[in-house]
């Protein structure tokens, strides 16, 4: 094998095999014990961490972490209490060092970086954008980095509806790797829309996702979004894991949310509230597919909205006997000053698909497949399951 792997690979975005090779000979750093998904790998907290008292800071370029340490009256070192642990406010800014890093041996690969929250933290309406030393820009790198840039990587995050809880270690973000430009290896069609995105009422799709204000039955209770309520208890962002691997001591979802009525067909946007709502159309991706989804318009009118972008290969794979393929994404949407009205089918966000530059391995593992496959309406695995009520 060649001293630089991916002289071997076709431009696209790189699969979980190729991202463990990078890890591997040292091309991410400080990444041992990184089990990538099949598109991205996780980024993890450091103990650095700083609270931005001014408001957010633009990427500036190089020496971003020279920034953060000598421009106190912008960045304020914080410490981590017990355990590594500590709590963030609700909108106040903290940065973050992160532990990978990427090698200076990357210069000059054409190797690109796409970056997002991870779904979990994005549906508990925090935000969490990379910011990569030597970029001029959130979310990504490319090879003007290396102008001046270190290979640094720190996470601005920014919670703006739940005081929350993190600690080092931790993961909030994921970054996927581009070997090429990331719009050369972009594809789309008729065809491919019908491939891979079901609807159950036949109309027919593109490359938007629309919302759908249908009821969803929780015993005898229906909704169609989920609704935040006021609540100071800090939610954990990690999920603690018993000795078979299920989910223990998460909070239930009733303290924190509640459903969201239907108003003739409609769903009824409230001034400064947030709400979890889901799409008409399932998706289904196959092994050699990823996709970023991005917003229509982060800010349609009255409306803020957001979903965490990244669709890995093999989301809405059947992981029961009998279930039919095909999951809905989740939007996140957050009122401004004013109360809107939000139409069924309308369209809130489009899917930018990506050829990987290898196909995952078949058949899938099913420790690397969504916890959230099969979703309808559904919370941040942060919380427990919303409740049958009778």
């Amino acid at each position: 094998m060649s001293t630089f792997p991916w002289k071997e690979w076709i431009p696209g975005a790189l699969n979980n095999q190729q991202l463990q090779t990078l890890i591997g000979q040292g091309f991410i750093e400080n990444a041992a014990g990184c089990s990538p998904d099949y598109s991205s790998i996780d980024l993890r907290l450091d103990g650095d961490v700083y609270e931005m008292v001014q408001g957010s800071v633009k990427p500036q370029g190089a020496a971003y972490e020279h920034f953060l340490r000598t421009e106190t009256r912008f960045a304020t070192p914080k410490h981590m209490g017990r355990g590594g642990e500590m709590v963030l406010e609700p909108t106040k800014t903290y940065v973050f060092k992160l532990r990978e890093q990427l090698s200076m041996r990357l210069k000059g690969s054409n190797m690109h970086g796409q970056a997002t929250a991870k779904s979990s933290v994005g549906r508990v309406d925090v935000l969490a954008r990379l910011i990569v030393d030597g970029m001029y820009n959130y979310e990504g790198f490319d090879d003007t980095m290396w102008e001046g840039g270190n290979g640094s990587m720190f996470l601005e995050v920014t919670p703006i509806t739940f005081h929350v809880r993190v600690k080092e270690g931790s993961s909030l973000s994921q970054l996927r790797f581009f070997y090429g430009k990331p719009e050369q290896s972009i594809v789309r069609g008729k065809e491919l829309y019908e491939a891979v995105l079901l609807r159950n009422d036949g109309r027919p799709v593109d490359e938007c996702l629309r919302v759908d204000v249908s009821e969803v039955s929780f015993g005898a209770r229906k909704g169609v979004a989920f609704m935040a309520k006021e609540n100071v208890e800090p939610v954990k962002l990690w999920v603690e894991k018993d000795r078979d691997g299920k989910p223990i001591n998460r909070p239930s979802p009733e303290s924190y949310w509640h459903l969201a009525p239907q108003v003739d067909g409609r769903m009824r946007i409230t001034e400064r509230n947030f709400y979890i709502l889901r799409s008409k159309e399932k998706i289904n991706l196959p092994r050699g597919l990823c996709v970023y989804c991005r917003a229509i318009d982060e800010t349609i009118g009255e409306m803020r909205i957001h979903y965490a972008g990244f669709v890995h290969p093999y989301f809405g794979y059947p992981t029961e006997t009998g279930q039919a393929p095909g999951t809905s994404l989740i939007f996140e949407v957050c009122g401004h000053d004013v109360d809107v009205v939000l139409n069924d089918n309308e369209p809130l966000a489009r899917l930018q698909f990506y050829r990987m530059s290898q196909d995952c391995a078949f058949p899938p593992d099913p420790k690397k497949l969504s916890p959230y496959s099969g979703q309808t309406l559904k919370l941040s695995q942060f919380f427990d399951d919303f409740p049958i009520a009778n």
